[in-house]
């Protein structure tokens, strides 16, 4: 248990002290939390119309729900910039990356809302954010033509080819696939998505065009040229900042997962609160051969059988 106590110590996220702050920057690090709250007051009251009930009865019920929405927003990220738990990450402030979280919070929340929504509907709503959003783009279908050589064509028999080579989702494969590499790190479970994405193109390809693919498309361009570039360029980029490598292996090679997350709140629903050393210390024996024990703060107790 010390042991474990000392591990997630070492995991908790590092705040510098404050001889190490820069003088022209240590202000940044001193809380701000009421001045903060008294400002977002303010603005809050200025921004919803109650210093101007008139100019407010004129807007529409959209455009109040759409203020409203966007000021919710704004709230929720306040209060994520200042309460969120910091990360590992500290520079430029940890303050910075604790917006990025309340970010990525909205974003994970928006998309459980579009999901309960039919495509119509959705469409409206984004139509709330943006009234660019909500249109229906034009999407191309890859496997309309699989052939490598067209001589059909007087400007270029291997139009098909040229075409899907200066696509833009080349790029996006070996940048999406390089990002990927420096996140993931482990060349295996690398290759594994590479693989099932593949996969999931073709399982999919009937509910949205842009999935359908030729052969030679998905296998060489997309998995042994684009995808492998990506993930290449990925490790190699982590090797020269000399960042170290993942091993991602499941949950039965892992006793401290199994012990502390599973093994732990099981036993503290049968026993009482007490040293759970001596839980993960005690040999299996049968009943009959000794006494129950009951554990407690304190130490154990001996109960007849």
């Amino acid at each position: 248990m010390e042991a474990a106590a000392a591990a997630r110590q070492r995991a908790r996220p590092r705040t510098p002290p404050a001889e190490e702050y820069d003088p022209w920057t240590a202000w940044l690090y001193k809380p701000r939390t009421i001045s903060v709250l008294l400002v977002g007051a303010c603005l809050l009251i200025w921004a919803s119309g109650a210093l101007d009930p008139e100019g407010a009865a004129s807007h529409s019920s959209a455009t109040s729900i759409k203020r409203g929405v966007w000021a919710m927003i704004a709230v929720f990220l306040a209060y994520c910039t200042l309460q969120a738990p910091s990360t590992i990450l500290i520079r430029p402030h940890p303050a910075f990356w604790r917006l990025v979280h309340g970010l990525a919070v909205v974003y994970l929340v928006a998309l459980t809302f579009l999901l309960f929504q039919n495509r119509d509907d959705a469409r409206r709503f984004m139509k709330h954010l943006s009234p660019d959003l909500g249109v229906e783009l034009p999407e191309r279908s890859y496997g309309a033509d699989c052939r490598l050589y067209v001589p059909e064509n007087p400007k270029n028999k291997f139009i098909n080819i040229y075409e899907t080579l200066f696509d833009e989702f080349v790029v996006a494969h070996v940048l999406g696939w390089w990002g990927k590499a420096v996140m993931i790190r482990n060349q295996a479970l690398l290759w594994v998505l590479s693989i099932g994405f593949e996969l999931m193109e073709l399982t999919f390809r009937h509910m949205l065009p842009n999935f359908n693919e030729c052969w030679w498309d998905s296998i060489i361009l997309d998995i042994l040229i684009c995808n492998w570039f990506g993930i290449w360029a990925g490790m190699h980029t982590v090797r020269y900042f000399d960042g170290k490598t993942y091993e991602w292996v499941g949950l039965s090679r892992q006793p401290s997962i199994m012990g502390e997350k599973i093994v732990e709140p099981v036993h503290s629903c049968t026993v009482g609160q007490g040293s759970m050393a001596a839980v993960h210390g005690a040999v299996a024996v049968h009943p009959s051969v000794v006494p129950l024990r009951r554990f407690h703060d304190g130490g154990a107790q001996h109960i007849l059988p």
